[in-house]
């Protein structure tokens, strides 16, 4: 047998001193680094409010631009929903670990919160002539509206197996989320000649559109090299929205419809994936 080659040899050597080294060392643990993150929410129903009475409306003799009650004491009825579509959700965060196990994150996300609204109708008998209310439905029923919204978090993660290239964890959070539109207020419209003339149906008084936020979730991150890595992760935020809870009064001014309303924590799944940019690690040695 021919013997090696001395480049062959150095090769060798090489490598085993390499792995011999690494032997020594447990792999990187990542201490510090900015993260940049995309995802998906899926959508969800939030309030429903069927069989709500609701006042005949005509067109105003004196300005066709507004409508009227037609008669007091005379309702249809309406069948109304509100719900969110699912959306995207971008977002940067900052992750500090002192330990290997528990590190704080602070993360700033924007997200689609568009709404959907539904309307079922039926007509008070008899039928009263130029009643607006079935043109008003047929205009909130599928109609969306667009809110974007941003979310301001800090929390906690811990972290499983760290040191390794591959390794799950968990993270919760607390922060504020704002949003853009009111998740109670409805608006229709109805033909006016060649444009549509808007109506408030459903009115909201005193929006509430910054409220409380919790996040929790859990993921696998991945080492992609020296100073990246890469991570899959579901994580629910639990978003205190405002929602309809109970039947209005059909007798208002202008026959609009302000119904009692309050707030819940409405689950938001979401479905993300990040990029970590490593600024710090940590290795520890074996003995």
């Amino acid at each position: 047998m021919r013997p090696a080659p001395a480049p062959v040899l150095a090769s060798l050597t090489l490598v085993w001193a390499w792995g011999s080294l690494l032997a020594a060392q447990t792999p990187s643990e990542p201490r510090l680094y900015l993260t940049v993150l995309a995802g998906y929410r899926v959508g969800r129903p939030l309030w429903t409010l069927n069989h709500q009475p609701y006042a005949v409306l005509v067109p105003s003799t004196l300005n066709p631009d507004t409508v009227v009650v037609a008669a007091p004491g005379m309702y249809d009825t309406l069948d109304l929903q509100r719900e969110f579509n699912p959306s995207f959700v971008v977002g940067v965060s900052g992750t500090y670990f002192p330990g290997p196990h528990l590190g704080f994150q602070g993360e700033i996300a924007f997200l689609g919160m568009g709404t959907e609204s539904r309307c079922g109708f039926r007509q008070t008998q008899p039928l009263y002539p130029g009643d607006l209310d079935p043109e008003l439905c047929a205009t909130l029923d599928r109609q969306k509206i667009e809110m974007s919204a941003v979310s301001v978090s800090f929390g906690v993660v811990e972290r499983f197996t760290p040191g390794g290239g591959t390794y799950p964890y968990l993270r919760a959070a607390a922060g504020v989320i704002t949003r853009t539109h009111s998740t109670i207020e409805m608006v229709g419209a109805y033909t006016n000649g060649d444009h549509l003339s808007p109506v408030l149906v459903v009115a909201d008084p005193n929006p509430t559109n910054t409220a409380l936020q919790l996040t929790f979730g859990a993921g696998v991150a991945v080492s992609m090299g020296t100073g990246y890595q890469l991570w899959l992760e579901g994580r629910d935020v639990l978003a205190q929205i405002p929602i309809v809870t109970g039947t209005a009064d059909p007798s208002g001014s202008g026959g609009v419809l302000v119904p009692p309303h309050g707030s819940a924590f409405i689950n938001n799944f979401v479905f993300a994936i990040g990029l970590d940019v490593v600024f710090e690690k940590q290795r520890r040695r074996r003995y």
